[in-house]
C-alpha cells in the first residue's frame, strides 16, 4: 500500500515488500484476508493495513494466530481498525534495520536487536552508506551478541542473509534517494533470513 503524506510517498506491507525484492532482499509476503475461516494454516501472523497505522507494533495490531477460534476472534477484533492481512509465522532472532539521513550529513545505516528500542538498547552499530560485506559483519560484530545472533535452537543461523540484506539497503538507499527506510523485524534463524515487516518514505 502507498500512502501520501506532506508530499511523501510512504510504501508498507506488501508494496514495500515488492520494493526491496527488486533489490534481491529476502521477505516474507502478506495475504490479504477476507475471513478468518480462510486460513488454512497454523500458526500464522494477522496484521492490520490501515492509512492510519504505519507502526503496528505500538498500536497492538500485529497478533500470532495459532487456531481457528483464535483466527475469528483476532480476525474480528482487527477488522474494526482495517483490512486484515496475514503471514506466515516463523520463529528466530529479530533485529531492526533502518536508514536515514541526519539534518546535516550523510545517509546511515542502523542494526540493532529488535524487540527492544534501539535508543536505548546499548548495543546498535551504525554505518554511511553505501556498506561494503566486510563492514555489514563488522556492523554485526558490534551488537556484542555474537552467539544469540549466529545460533538458534541449537543450530547455526543464516547471518550471510543478514549481512547481504544490509549492504542491498545502504546501495538501495542511494540508488532510489529514499528518505528513510525501517526494516522491523528482519527475522533471522537456522533456515531463514529476511524482512517481516518494512516502510519506505521517498
Amino acid at each position: 500500500m502507498i500512502y501520501h503524506t506532506n508530499c511523501m510517498r510512504t510504501l508498507t506491507n506488501q508494496r514495500a515488500l515488492d520494493f526491496l525484492k527488486l533489490y534481491h532482499i529476502p521477505t516474507m509476503d502478506y495475504t490479504p484476508i477476507l475471513g478468518a475461516h480462510l486460513i488454512r494454516n497454523f500458526p500464522c501472523v494477522f496484521k492490520v493495513d490501515s492509512p492510519k497505522i504505519l507502526h503496528k507494533a505500538e498500536h497492538k495490531v500485529v497478533h500470532v494466530v495459532h487456531h481457528k477460534d483464535h483466527a475469528e476472534s483476532k480476525f474480528h477484533a482487527l477488522r474494526k481498525k482495517g483490512n486484515v492481512i496475514s503471514q506466515r509465522h516463523v520463529d528466530g532472532h529479530e533485529f531492526v534495520i533502518q536508514v536515514f539521513r541526519p539534518p546535516r550529513g550523510k545517509m546511515l545505516i542502523l542494526l540493532g536487536i529488535g524487540g527492544i528500542p534501539t535508543d536505548v538498547h546499548e548495543h546498535f552499530s551504525v554505518r554511511p552508506c553505501p556498506v561494503a560485506l566486510g563492514s555489514a559483519r563488522k556492523m554485526i560484530d558490534e551488537l556484542r551478541a555474537s552467539e544469540y545472533i549466529t545460533t538458534f535452537s541449537g543450530k547455526k543461523t543464516k547471518v550471510s542473509s543478514l549481512e547481504k540484506t544490509i549492504v542491498a539497503l545502504s546501495k538501495l538507499a542511494l540508488k532510489e534517494n529514499v528518505k528513510a527506510i525501517e526494516i522491523d523485524p528482519f527475522i533471522l534463524n537456522h533456515k531463514f533470513g529476511g524482512v517481516a515487516d518494512a516502510k519506505i518514505v521517498a
